[in-house]
């Protein structure tokens, strides 16, 4: 199974240690993310830190051993596909895009994602469960 983490997947998992990160650690999937959301991260690194109540050094380790579950898709290999995912999706919610792009660029089986917005597309399907694709929304 080939599924796409996207951002509020990866943030949930650096901020509680819940099913989440369980999920991340235990998934038989293989998890792939646009590159860029590594810099996202960056941007709210911060943030994360100061919300999980983690010390800079704990929540660094927590990245990189959740970086390390994850395959990164280089923006080149994303790129022939953001217009297939702005058509699909852009006009729901335009920063969606690339994690579809990214989707449809390793041929993903699902995005996984709490939003919504993945579901006013059919190109490909949103899980709540990378091991459960199909069996929800």
């Amino acid at each position: 199974m080939r599924i796409v983490l996207d951002a509020n997947r990866l943030f949930s998992a650096l901020l509680r240690d819940g099913s989440t990160r369980r999920t991340l650690y235990d998934t038989s999937a293989t998890l792939f993310a646009p590159a860029f959301l590594k810099a996202e991260l960056e941007k709210h690194r911060a943030e994360l830190q100061r919300r999980s109540g983690l010390s800079v050094e704990d929540l660094g380790r927590l990245v990189e051993e959740i970086f390390a579950q994850v395959e990164w898709v280089p923006d080149e290999i994303i790129g022939p596909h953001v217009p297939a995912a702005l058509a699909a999706l852009g006009a729901v919610d335009p920063d969606d895009v690339p994690y579809l792009a990214a989707a449809l660029a390793v041929e993903a089986d699902a995005i996984w994602s709490e939003d919504k917005g993945f579901d006013e597309q059919s190109l490909v399907p949103r899980t709540r469960h990378p091991d459960r694709v199909g069996a929800n929304p």
